[in-house]
């Protein structure tokens, strides 16, 4: 799992080929034709009252947007609640 900084979004994404670059899956990530997998497992999003946003602070959001959380103040706070998430998504109960 590696994370893709660009503006106000950061992306958690997953490449099956560890040698690909992450940002350069990420820019290809519609491409059908590629040797390797990617998926974005979350992303944190920065949002502004004075770009019109309701509020100003991050989203987190799960999966394809299926689960968000709620508004968080500043950016070290929603990188932990994006690590958080990430390593909720990829947790595997162990059964016996």
């Amino acid at each position: 799992m590696r994370y893709v900084e660009h503006g106000v979004v950061v992306t958690a994404v997953w490449v099956s080929d560890p040698t690909i670059d992450p940002a350069v899956a990420l820019e290809n990530i519609l491409r059908t034709d590629l040797p390797y997998e990617v998926e974005v497992i979350a992303e944190a999003k920065r949002f502004y009252k004075s770009h019109g946003a309701s509020f100003s602070g991050w989203i987190v959001s799960v999966g394809k947007g299926l689960s968000h959380s709620d508004p968080i103040p500043n950016k070290p706070e929603a990188m932990a609640q994006l690590r958080h998430d990430v390593a909720e998504r990829f947790h595997r109960p162990v059964h016996a």
